[in-house]
């Protein structure tokens, strides 16, 4: 019997190698994919910029690790050759100096479809000024502890002064947008100038108190708990000690909070019940602006079909944008409008306790650093491992007697 069963095992792995031939006989006769077209327009809306020399096209297709880049005159098109069919992420960018000032142009389309030949595409491009203040190093995913447990209140913000005049960060308000993660299920908004703003589920701003003034080359850390976290009673393997940090996010839901040297934060606008400073180790987006108005949590707007209260802020007051999604495969989930941030960064995981960082752009004769800002994250940021405070030679502000 069992000589039967194995007779007639050997039978059916016969036919099964034949069959398989066969198809993969099949398989190799057909034809290689041919490679497509596309014809990228441009539309753009300058204001009161000048007219870029000319812009660059990038195409990426980030299932396929494939991109393609060339350049294009503003007044005109260009083809893009030699594209496989999938979905692309394509993003239009320049830059130009001009009256003393740096003008980025950016625009994008995400989650493009190209499977036909020719197809046809055209990007809206917007302009805007490189900003003084900037998000110099967002150390936002996390660590674990020595017993593999998760810790994320070891979170920080770098706020840098890459100017050459003096900043005044009295008042300046960091922003955590909706939606929290990136995700392809995004908020319908009914406001008619929805486009025109970005929704905060949370804000913190700077006291109103002094001016608060910021060197060039000066940083400030905002943390979301402004302690040495490798302390043995929080996490001896965290990668920071923020006892420095000139502000803090300061909740006290548990004991392990303690009211540090740092300044406490105003808390203008928290969706969440109870309130705590909780940004997602997954990737958050942010801003930092300037509010033309106070800060009144009670005008709240709310997507269409759920109860989550978001604040609008208008796009003309942000200083600074800093896409962050999970990992590279979420890159063409973006939530910013191209014009704060045409890109994303990432650290490519969660409790991994890496930061990202901008990248040096130049160095003067001072040792000052001048960092990258084309606003797009993608081109600006490193992965940085460990997260350090104040990167690069960066200096703490003055009026900072407890760094």
């Amino acid at each position: 019997m069992k000589n039967r069963i194995k007779i007639l095992y050997i039978s059916v792995l016969v036919m099964f190698a034949a069959t398989a031939c066969d198809q993969f006989k099949d398989i190799s006769k057909i034809d290689k994919v041919e490679s497509l077209s596309a014809k990228i327009s441009v539309t753009l809306s300058l204001g009161e910029a000048p007219m870029p020399d000319q812009l660059t096209v990038k195409m990426v297709n980030y299932a396929e690790r494939y991109e393609l880049t060339t350049t294009m005159d503003p007044g005109g098109d260009v083809i893009m050759k030699d594209i496989i069919p999938g979905v692309y992420t394509i993003t239009v960018s320049s830059e130009k100096n001009s009256g003393g000032f740096t003008y980025n142009y950016t625009g994008n389309l995400v989650n493009t479809d190209i499977v036909t030949n020719n197809k046809q595409l055209n990007i809206d491009v917007g302009a805007s000024k490189s900003g003084a203040l900037l998000f110099k190093e967002v150390y936002y995913c996390g660590s674990r502890t020595p017993k593999n447990s998760v810790c994320f209140r070891d979170q920080f913000y770098e706020i840098y002064n890459n100017s050459e005049v003096v900043q005044n960060v009295r008042g300046l308000a960091l922003a955590m947008l909706n939606p929290m993660t990136a995700t392809a299920n995004m908020p319908v908004w009914e406001e008619p100038d929805a486009d025109e703003h970005v929704q905060a589920l949370a804000i913190w701003q700077v006291p109103e108190d002094k001016d608060y003034l910021l060197n060039p080359g000066e940083s400030i850390i905002i943390a979301q708990m402004a302690d040495d976290h490798r302390k043995d009673h929080l996490n001896p393997n965290a990668p920071v000690n923020l006892l420095s940090a000139e502000f803090e996010t300061h909740i006290r839901t548990t004991s392990l909070i303690q009211d540090n040297p740092a300044i406490n934060m105003d808390m203008r606008f928290l969706q969440y019940v109870p309130p705590q400073w909780l940004t997602p180790v997954f990737g958050g987006a942010f801003v930092i602006y300037f509010p033309s108005e106070p800060i009144d949590a009670n005008n709240y707007v709310t997507p269409v079909g759920s109860s989550r209260r978001s604040y609008r802020i208008p796009i003309n007051e942000v200083v600074d944008a800093l896409e962050n999604v999970g990992n590279e495969n979420q890159a063409q989930l973006k939530r910013v409008p191209a014009v704060l941030d045409a890109g994303v960064a990432t650290v490519g995981g969660t409790y991994v306790a890496k930061s990202v960082a901008r990248k040096v752009r130049e160095t003067r004769e001072d040792g000052r650093v001048i960092l990258y800002d084309t606003n797009n994250s993608t081109e600006d940021f490193e992965v940085m491992d460990p997260p350090v405070i104040r990167r690069y030679g960066a200096k703490a502000p003055s009026w900072n007697t407890w760094q």
